[in-house]
C-alpha cells in the first residue's frame, strides 16, 4: 500500500510540475498552456507538497500519515483554486487545462482512498495484535 500512495503522489507532483513549466510559457512538444505565473507558482507548491509527502510515506516517518494527508490537501485546495479562478475569467482556459485539473483531482482522490485503507488496515492490525496478548 506505501509504495502505490507513493507512486501515486510522486506521479501527481510530476503533473504539477508540467502544468508549472507549461503556465511559465514554455511548450513541452506539441503541447502548451497560456502562460498565467499564479498558477506557476501555486503548481510548483503543490508538487513541492506532494514529494515531500511521498518522501515522508517513503522513509516511514513516524508522521507519513499526516504529511501525506496535508500535502494532498494542500495540493486539493491548489486545484479547487486554480478551477476557480479560471471560472471567475481570472485566466484563459483550455480544454487541455481543465483535462489536468481532473487528473490531478482524480490522483488526489486515488492518494486520500489509499490512506483511509491503508490506516484502516493498521488500526486492525493493531487491535488484533492487543487482542491476542
Amino acid at each position: 500500500m506505501r509504495r502505490t500512495l507513493e507512486l501515486v503522489m510522486t506521479a501527481n507532483a510530476a503533473l504539477f510540475f508540467f502544468g508549472a513549466v507549461q503556465h511559465a510559457g514554455i511548450a513541452i512538444g506539441p503541447l502548451h498552456e497560456p502562460g498565467i505565473i499564479p498558477a506557476t507558482i501555486v503548481e510548483t507548491l503543490c508538487g513541492v507538497s506532494l514529494l515531500c509527502g511521498a518522501a515522508s510515506v517513503w522513509l516511514h516517518s513516524r508522521i507519513e500519515w499526516r504529511v501525506a494527508l496535508i500535502a494532498n490537501l494542500f495540493a486539493l485546495s491548489g486545484v479547487f483554486l486554480g478551477i476557480a479562478a479560471l471560472a471567475a475569467g481570472a485566466g484563459p482556459r483550455t480544454a487541455s487545462n481543465d483535462f489536468y485539473h481532473g487528473i490531478m483531482l482524480l490522483l488526489i482522490g486515488v492518494s486520500l482512498s489509499l490512506m483511509v485503507i491503508g490506516r484502516s488496515g493498521l488500526r486492525r492490525r493493531g487491535n488484533s495484535a492487543a487482542k491476542g496478548s
